[in-house]
């Protein structure tokens, strides 16, 4: 005999149904499929029924604890055979336990529904030894029953990583060329590369304009557009005038607001930005000697208006005298 084999014993629950002349009488059998299980391991609790009558077993919603110290592991299933005029019905609810000792499933309920009736049993289990997992006597150390599962590295895990590896390199890298300009003297990247002098930007488009003799172009709208862009953009940067989102009123009106005297350009500048509106918005063609005549004042504007810069003149015994001066017209 197996061990444990005289604990599962079979249980008969004799039920006769008054109520219905379907059933006569129903015979259980509750077992286990193993009389012995290790710690944690699966067994099927067996609920078995014979009968003759046409009836059906069930087993209500149970929690994941069973009465006994039993843990539900899935959803009972059940099936059922006719033989002659007797009915098998048999459930399976897979089970498991986490001690170690012998356990039995105590009044467990099952409904039995015949001829529109339904009547409770309660079933007890046999004993079912549950063993723990016995230590191998040949390894000298404790050891995991498994080794560690390596789970495959994910993309997700190491982007932050990744990311602060570049971010440590760009510094690195922003600061090699930090200390790099300060010792060569030079703008820290393009980015902090100063911004040129108004008049310099417009001095050197104006000469385009001259070098490409655009004063003599078929098109005078084309050239006195470009021309009037130039001079509006160095308003703006060299005196803080709004010029290319102003009328030529309001250029002239803030022109005249200006505390730096530029009375000696006024009146040209004023007949300069009239003629570019009719031509633009007249269709007025001037002649090629007016425009050329406009360019010239243009460049004569830009460098009699533009700041004079503070020069270092060396004495003849080696020291330096600063001359400091300011632009009147």
């Amino acid at each position: 005999m197996r061990p444990f084999q005289h604990i599962i014993t079979v249980f008969l629950l004799l039920i006769p149904f008054a109520g219905s002349s379907q059933v006569e009488q129903l015979e259980f059998k509750s077992t286990f499929n193993k009389d012995s299980i290790l710690i944690g391991d699966k067994v099927d609790f067996i609920v078995e029924a014979k009968g003759k009558g046409n009836y059906s077993l069930q087993i209500p919603p149970i929690n994941d604890t069973i009465p006994g110290g039993f843990e539900l592991l899935g959803m009972p299933s059940s099936d059922s055979i006719l033989s002659g005029d007797t009915l098998i019905y048999k459930l399976r609810i897979p089970v498991t336990v986490f001690n170690q000792g012998i356990f039995r499933i105590q009044g467990i309920p099952v409904l039995i529904k015949h001829g529109g009736f339904v009547d409770t049993a309660r079933l007890n289990s046999p004993g079912i030894l549950v063993k723990l997992v016995e230590p191998d006597s040949t390894l000298k150390d404790i050891k995991d029953i498994k080794p560690p599962i390596r789970e495959p590295l994910h993309f997700s895990e190491v982007a932050p990583w990744v990311g602060l590896g570049l971010l440590i390199i760009a510094i690195i890298l922003l600061l090699y060329f930090y200390i790099r300009s300060k010792k060569q003297n030079k703008p820290f990247l393009t980015i902090f590369k100063p911004k040129e002098p108004a008049h310099i930007v417009a001095l050197r488009e104006l000469k385009l304009l001259e070098e490409q003799k655009e004063w003599a172009s078929d098109n005078p709208k084309e050239y006195y557009t470009k021309l009037i862009d130039i001079l509006r953009i160095y308003l703006e940067d060299r005196f803080g005038i709004n010029a290319p989102e102003q009328t030529t009123s309001q250029i002239l009106a803030e022109v005249e607001r200006l505390e730096y005297n530029i009375d000696d350009y006024k009146e040209t500048l004023r007949e300069l930005l009239s003629t570019s509106d009719l031509v633009k918005f007249a269709k007025h063609v001037p002649l090629i000697d007016e425009n050329r005549n406009f360019l010239t004042f243009a460049i004569g504007f830009v460098e009699g208006t533009k700041p004079v810069e503070d020069t270092d003149e060396v004495e003849s015994d080696g020291s330096k005298s600063v001359d400091s001066s300011t632009t009147s017209n």
